[in-house]
Formats: structure tokens, sequence, C-alpha cells
């Protein structure tokens, strides 16, 4: 049997990086919003773990495959399953999509062996599977603390996105490890954090943030907002000349999407049954 879910796409309304911890993590404050951008991810059993996807970058070691490892550890089980992604979310891009294909992993396997998710420890999550995995397993648009496992009031824009996509694949660790980065003594929600230090660190972007300047006109730049560590630049409810000008204006080597907030997601409804 088959199993079929859709597993979303986030941005990041703002993102303060406030402080370094003494476990090497980084204190954060952020807003996660879920956005109607999504991969498809289709799971049967198997013999082992094989991971084919439409990206060749994905490999065994994927975040799914890396998910079911854990489980099969923290349970005591030898699940294994043949797993299809359909990526439509860009990687490396910010907009959390090795994340969510893990929670939805997750999900799944807790499904597969009736345990309930919402009993795993968040912090337990974050540590082991990535800091913002525990945000999908909740699948409320939600600020966030900690280091992204303590998740804050629901919160939640019905807005519409213009999602500007370089191609640029950005290493979070490498930023988060930089010498550009600076804390923040308090709460800025006009702000990410990694902007000033993703234009220093990488060359790639800098062009492409120069490239953006020169382009389009200073009022709609100063609007853009960095999501994650990047490399995805958004618009949050462009208007309708905003959209021309980008369509016009901008290289079509970059990838642009147009997506809406969500509330929240629906991990499944029918045991079985495809969510596309």
């Amino acid at each position: 049997m088959k199993y079929k879910y859709r597993s979303y796409a986030k941005v990041n309304s703002h993102l303060n990086v406030m402080s370094k911890l003494d476990n090497g993590y980084h204190e954060i404050n952020t807003h996660f919003q879920i956005i109607d951008l999504y991969d498809e991810i289709e799971f049967k059993e198997s013999d082992e773990i094989q991971v084919d996807s439409n990206e060749k970058i994905i490999n065994r070691n994927n975040s799914i495959a890396e998910t079911i490892r854990w489980f099969n550890q923290k349970y005591k089980v030898n699940q294994k399953f043949k797993i299809k992604i359909k990526k439509l979310i860009p990687i490396g891009a910010g907009l959390g999509g090795g994340s969510s294909n893990a929670a939805i992993c997750l999900q799944f396997l807790a499904k597969f062996h009736s345990i309930q998710v919402e009993e795993i420890d968040n912090a337990e999550i974050g540590l082991a599977l990535g800091a913002d995995v525990p945000i999908f397993v909740n699948k409320w648009s939600c600020h966030a603390s900690g280091i992204g496992e303590i998740l804050g009031k629901r919160s939640f824009s019905s807005s519409k996105y213009l999602l500007l996509c370089p191609k640029i694949f950005v290493s979070t660790q490498s930023l988060y490890d930089s010498e550009y980065l600076e804390f923040q003594s308090s709460l800025n929600k006009e702000i990410n954090s990694f902007l000033p230090v993703l234009i220093k660190e990488n060359k790639e972007f800098e062009a492409f943030y120069k490239y953006l300047r020169n382009q389009l006109p200073f009022k709609t730049f100063k609007k853009l907002k960095l999501s994650g560590t990047g490399s995805t630049l958004f618009l949050e409810n462009p208007s309708e000349n905003e959209v021309e000008i980008f369509n016009e204006k901008i290289d079509k080597n970059f990838r642009i999407f147009l997506a809406k907030g969500l509330e929240y997601y629906d991990f499944v409804s029918d045991w079985g049954v495809a969510k596309w």
C-alpha cells in the first residue's frame, strides 16, 4: 500500500537571533508562516530505506531517511520504506523544505505505529532532527522561540506572498557560525538577522541582491524580506503592478512563486489516501 502526503513550506515573517547557547545552538525569536507551496511525498513499505526524487541532490542521507533511522532507534523498530519525493520547494532556500519533509515522515511513522506524535517532546525533535521540525509537526502558523522548539501564540496571515528564489544554495550552519552574525538585544519584528550576514558571506547572493536593487523600484526593493537563512526573498501582499514588474524585469533563471498564507495544514484526512 502507498501513502501520499503534502509537505508544506514556510516563510519567516521575522527572524531574530538573540544569543548563542552553551550547547552550541542559538536562541531565536521568529514567526513561522505556513504557505501553500508543497512537496509531494509517497511512502511504500520495503526491505530497505530508499529515497528517490526529481531533485538529484536528494540522497539516502536526506532528512526523511535520517528521520526513519532516528525513529527506528527511539522505538526499537526496524521500519523501512521506499520513498518518492516530488520536490517543488526549492532546496537550501530558507523555506523549510527539508524540515517539513522530516516532520511529515515523523507524523507518518507515528501514525503507522499508533503513536501519538504530540507526546514526543519538541526539544527532543528539534535537537535530533532540526530546529524547524517541531513547527511543522505542530502544523500551525505561530511564533516560536528557544531554538525553535518553544511554540508560542498561533498567528497567521492570509496574505499572498511573491517568492523569489535565485537557485543559490545556502548552508544554514555557515551563517550561524559567521563572524558577521550580530545578536539582537531586543525583539525587532521588521528584520531578519541573517540578511546582512548572507550579503557579506555569499558573493552570489550579494550580486543577486545588487541586481534586484538596480532592477526594482526603490519602494518595492525595500519591502523585500529574507526567509529563514535564505536565499529566498519575498514580498508580502504584492500589488498587481509589482507582480508585473517581477515578471518583466527579473531574469527568468530565477524562480518566482506566488503562494498564500495558511493558518494550518491537515496532515491527512483519510488514512492512506493522497492529500493532493
